[in-house]
């Protein structure tokens, strides 16, 4: 039959009510089982589509979809959280005419994220979109937006929660196999690799805790039996970076030298390098960050890991609506592919 039918024909073929063929299609009470089976049986035949975009339209002056921002608060320690924003608000402005609006909420550290959902929450948003750096208050959070049904994705990571949930990221421990095979190209069996992360007061952030177990994981299953020396280096995010003596003895090996950094901040390196006359090293960082990119240019970093921040944040507004006007989740469930940027082609981002 003629996939323009509307609610109409379903109605007049169904010899039921518009209204209760609304119902149906909206999932709501109300309606007999077997007038439901007739319907959702006609509208299979039929392969009727909502006009999700014209019903949408027809909304958005009356009724806006409200879509809450949880987010890290972007600084010169974390100026990466700037790339998925550009994403969600590349987002709103193609959705702009569908009556969309997003609010931005900030956060700092787990009280404060607490503090940040609670308000969402309380608010009665239509949906959150936020990130899972707290085991425990996003376990709090996702029991209080369940009870509220505000249905929630989280960009960037993921982490085993209390509550099914939507994630749309990159897998961290495929990444950090991929940087340890491009840097054992350089580096070979008889160098030294360091894993350098940034740790909070909260300690080790999950994502890079996953990259670093997927770069050990791919020595020690490619290379069993061989000594492969690795050493972490954990980094606070709010001090400068500094290298210990230890560490500056082991700068002075001679054997060629592998540094992968697992989070946005490789632009620090080269520096460091430079300081302590250090040669013969090769760098595999994350993420397009203006700095990271000159680094690139003056071959002072030899690959970056794309997580596309941009991308995640931009599906993450996309998918939400998709699944608010369509009842759809099939876009809130998305592992990013593992991106590398070299010289060659980094000019494209």
């Amino acid at each position: 039959m003629d996939n323009l039918i509307g609610i109409k024909q379903i109605a007049k073929l169904a010899n039921v009510s518009i209204g209760t063929v609304d119902r149906v299609l909206h999932n709501r009470p109300g309606v007999s089982k077997a007038t439901r089976e007739k319907i959702k049986a006609i509208v299979k035949e039929t392969g009727y589509k909502k006009n999700t975009v014209a019903s949408r339209l027809n909304l958005a002056g009356r009724k806006k979809l409200k879509i809450a921002v949880l987010i890290p608060e972007a600084s010169s320690n974390w100026s990466y959280w700037e790339l998925p924003k550009k994403g969600i608000e590349k987002a709103v402005e193609e959705l702009s005419e569908m009556g969309i609006l997003v609010s931005y909420y900030y956060f700092k550290d787990p009280f404060s994220f607490m503090k940040m959902g609670d308000a969402v929450v309380n608010k009665k948003f239509d949906a959150l979109v936020t990130v899972p750096f707290f085991m425990a208050e996003c376990n709090h959070l996702l029991s209080k937006a369940k009870t509220e049904k505000i249905p929630v994705v989280f960009m960037d990571t993921e982490i085993k929660l209390d509550y099914p949930s939507y994630f749309i990221r990159q897998n961290s421990h495929n990444a950090g196999m991929v940087a340890a095979r491009l840097l054992h190209g350089l580096v070979g069996n008889d160098g030294l690799y360091f894993v350098i992360n940034i740790v909070t007061d909260r300690g080790l952030h999950a994502n890079n805790q996953q990259r670093e177990n997927g770069f050990r994981e791919f020595f020690t299953t490619n290379f069993k039996g061989k000594s492969i020396s690795i050493m972490t280096i954990n980094h606070p995010i709010d001090r400068p970076f500094e290298i210990d003596h230890e560490m500056e003895n082991l700068f002075k090996d001679p054997r060629r030298k592998g540094i992968f950094v697992t989070n946005a901040r490789s632009y620090l390196i080269p520096g460091i390098l430079k300081a302590h006359n250090v040669s013969n090293v090769s760098v595999v960082g994350f993420d397009l960050h203006k700095d990271n990119l000159e680094c690139l240019k003056r071959h002072e970093i030899d690959f970056l890991i794309n997580q596309k921040p941009e991308f995640q944040g931009y599906t993450a507004i996309k998918g939400m609506f998709k699944f608010l006007t369509e009842q759809d989740p099939s876009d809130l469930n998305m592992n990013v592919p593992v991106e590398i940027i070299v010289q060659e082609n980094c000019e494209s981002f």
